[in-house]
């Protein structure tokens, strides 16, 4: 797979087999990225709040399309870069930037993103974009980075059930090889946090415990880790 993916993380296989589909859009969602090279959409537009599987999706893309060329972008780790990381990426077969909500009021990287996608549709490529906005008038300062991005088929994730909350909770667990009981996904649903978010901020918090400690958490030390 002729994949670049800039920001180094856990080799975790990412795919749309295991991503939550608890709803009609989540389902449209996976068909138009699945379709983007046979279809009428250059560019899609996710939309999306924090944890809600974004970056999952990109990266289930790319793998999707192993026999592109793809290269996913984390603009949520900008500062680690210049915007002149962008040149040549044009030449993409798909592009996926994740994030982009947090390049918005940034006048140089506004700019190279603009060029970047100007670049990619004169070549025929395809770009996926994340985000947890909407690309509105008032939050994008550069005009014509705004109306390119409004081209975009724009979609938005739901939220997972809370019965696909204790499943991704349990499947955090496994892939970061934490050392809980999974018992503690019920208990966090029902005494703590319900949105996503939050859960996996909890999830991680006792897994960082479970591996400094090489303990085991039971539903019995549950609360004095948390609190």
């Amino acid at each position: 797979m002729n994949q670049l993916i800039i920001q180094y993380q856990k080799n975790i296989k990412k795919n749309f087999n295991n991503f939550f589909l608890n709803g009609s859009k989540n389902n449209l969602i996976i068909k138009n990225i699945k379709e983007i090279f046979s279809g009428k959409h250059h560019q899609i537009y996710l939309e999306g709040e924090k944890c809600f599987g974004k970056s999952h999706i990109l990266h289930s893309a790319c793998n999707f399309f192993s026999g592109k060329n793809c290269i996913y972008i984390p603009l949520k780790e900008k500062n680690s870069f210049k915007p002149d990381i962008l040149n040549g990426f044009e030449n993409y077969d798909l592009i996926c930037i994740d994030d982009i909500n947090s390049i918005f009021g940034e006048k140089d990287w506004e700019f190279k993103i603009f060029v970047l996608i100007n670049k990619a549709l004169e070549s025929s490529k395809k770009i996926i974009f994340t985000s947890t906005t909407k690309p509105a008038k008032d939050i994008v300062n550069l005009q014509d980075l705004q109306s390119r991005l409004s081209w975009s088929l724009l979609l938005n994730i739901e939220e997972p059930t809370d019965k696909i909350k204790i499943e991704i909770l349990k499947k955090t667990i496994i892939e970061h090889e934490y050392n809980i009981v999974p018992e503690s996904c019920d208990y966090l649903m029902k005494n703590r946090d319900r949105s996503i978010k939050s859960l996996l901020d909890d999830i991680h918090k006792i897994g960082s415990y479970s591996l400094s400690t090489n303990k085991k958490v039971t539903l019995k030390n549950l609360r004095s880790i948390l609190y």
